[in-house]
Order: C-alpha cells, then structure tokens, then sequence
C-alpha cells in the first residue's frame, strides 16, 4: 500500500490511541481504497521509550480513481463523527 493521500487529521478521546487520520492509500493492483490510522509509540512510566508509527484500521472499499475513494472516505468520516 501507498499512502496517496491524507484527507483529515481528528482525535477519538474514546479511542486508546486518540490520535487518528483518514487517508487514502494505493494498492498494489492500482486500485483505491481508504482508511481511518491511528498513531503509536511506546511508553514506559510516562516516558516515550519508542517512536511510534501510523497503522491502518481495516481498509473500505476498492475504487478506480482517488476522488472517488476520497468521496467515500469523507462521507464515512461525517457520519462517524456524529
């Protein structure tokens, strides 16, 4: 997978790991789809002992064009957000 795109950067306060971006990622036959991620680091006693990374969530859909996985990604974001 690429990342193709970032389409919005939020926080899920409910969510262990609260920091979470909505991107759009190309997969290897070149085709589209999209994914919440979540950003990790390890920490010991308060300390951030590792640098973390991005990790996807379970990736939505397949799409032939980034607009249209985009479209889908933005709408999905909406209607979790309320």
């Amino acid at each position: 997978m690429t990342l193709v795109k970032i389409i919005a950067t939020f926080e899920r306060s409910e969510a262990p790991f609260k920091q979470r971006r909505l991107v759009v990622l190309q997969r290897s036959n070149g085709y589209f789809t999209f994914a919440e991620e979540y950003y990790y680091q390890t920490e010991y006693e308060g300390k951030v002992v590792a640098k973390g990374g991005w990790a996807h969530l379970p990736l939505a859909g397949i799409f032939e064009t980034v607009d249209a996985a985009e479209a889908e990604a933005r709408l999905g974001l909406v209607q979790s957000l309320r």
